[in-house]
């Protein structure tokens, strides 16, 4: 799957999210975003999603009555998410407000049901969805192992295959 793809997919998520929290973000215009994106196609959407992620993880962040209600929707972004590190701050929100047994179920539904984005992001995931429980942990394995094997993208097949080095999420 392409980067600009990836992109497009993860904003979506998180202007559905943020317009259901009805949180409004507007960026001003940088210039070192702007030099930064003519060296590196894609910088400036990049930029832009870090400031709408943390925009909704502040909104959430100690609302787990919010978190609840649109529970859907954060999980939505979660699995849009396929940068290794940002996860961390929607997978809290959502294990504090939900539970890490839940979370790590979500997490092993997208990884065998989804599609390969979702996969992917759920792998990327998997890390921050608190000490896995040892049930989950060795479904999650099986899937992981599965979805690889099954994955005909190779950017897909190297983000799920725990053996390639460069699997996200180990």
């Amino acid at each position: 799957m392409e980067q600009g793809a990836r992109l497009d997919a993860q904003e979506a998520a998180l202007d559905a999210l943020l317009a259901a929290l009805g949180t409004e973000v507007r960026t001003e215009p940088d210039p070192r975003v702007d030099a930064l994106a003519a060296r590196a196609p894609g910088y400036a959407q990049y930029h832009r999603i870090g400031h709408k992620r943390q925009a909704a993880y502040r909104r959430l962040a100690g609302d787990r009555a919010a978190v609840r209600a649109h529970y859907g929707a954060v999980l939505d972004a979660l699995l849009a998410d396929d940068d290794p590190s940002s996860p961390r701050w929607l997978a809290q929100v959502l294990a504090v407000a939900g539970g890490s047994r839940r979370l790590q179920q979500e997490l092993v539904a997208a990884l065998e049901t989804g599609d390969p984005l979702r996969r992917v992001c759920a792998v990327g995931a998997w890390r921050w969805a608190d000490a896995p429980h040892p049930d989950l942990a060795q479904r999650f394995e099986t899937a992981r192992r599965a979805a690889a094997r099954a994955a005909a993208d190779p950017w897909e097949r190297g983000r799920l295959d725990p053996d390639s080095g460069s699997a996200a999420g180990s």
